[in-house]
């Protein structure tokens, strides 16, 4: 079984950029959930990014998208980022504009790895059959650190609480991830994803 750390992620806060700490105190302060998330989504992206065999370049890259996969919410308004419900067909057009501001802000870094890392935050709502945003990329359009991201921010999102709804048990979220294998996910990811957690769900 796969222990989380919500306090911990994966990254060498020696290595990081001033402009990239800013990021992260920022996105603490905004949206506490966000943050810690996030914590949990960077050390399951590490894990799986290691699994499916990315290079120590990929990885890291993996991880500060993982890291910084949601900073776009930075931009989106309280009424629609802390709305203790369901959004509604308007505000959810808001929410899903995320990505393309998550990459202009992690852009903005001017990090030499900036481009690579902003293109993972910009494709990681992007959909194995092509039904994904904000492009409608499809397959391998996407890079392999996006589906990576794409199964494991799906999977924490699932079994956290939250103010609208109880998190729900793993094995439900897994479940639901197997049954989205050749959709939203990649099924090769998403099948070695089952295997990290220790599932013995068929994808």
């Amino acid at each position: 079984m796969f222990e989380l750390d919500s306090a911990a992620c994966p990254i060498d806060t020696e290595d990081l950029s001033a402009s990239v700490l800013v990021l992260t105190t920022a996105l603490h302060e905004r949206d506490a959930y966000t943050n810690v998330h996030c914590n949990r989504v960077c050390q399951l992206a590490q894990a799986l990014g290691q699994r499916l065999g990315l290079n120590e370049k990929e990885l890291a890259q993996l991880i500060l998208a993982a890291r910084f996969h949601d900073i776009g919410k930075i931009g989106i308004p309280d009424a629609v980022l802390l709305k203790p419900g369901r959004l509604d067909a308007s505000e959810m057009a808001i929410m899903r504009s995320h990505p393309v501001r998550g990459e202009r802000v992690f852009l903005a870094t001017g990090r030499d790895d900036a481009a690579a890392v902003a293109c993972i935050i910009r494709q990681h709502h992007e959909a194995w059959d092509g039904s994904g945003y904000p492009d409608g990329l499809a397959g391998e359009q996407i890079t392999l650190p996006a589906r990576i991201l794409s199964v494991v921010d799906g999977y924490d999102a699932m079994v956290t609480d939250r103010p609208y709804r109880p998190g729900m048990p793993m094995d439900k979220a897994l479940a639901i991830l197997a049954s989205e294998a050749g959709t939203r996910l990649d099924p090769r990811v998403t099948r070695c994803f089952m295997e990290q957690m220790g599932s013995s769900t068929e994808s």
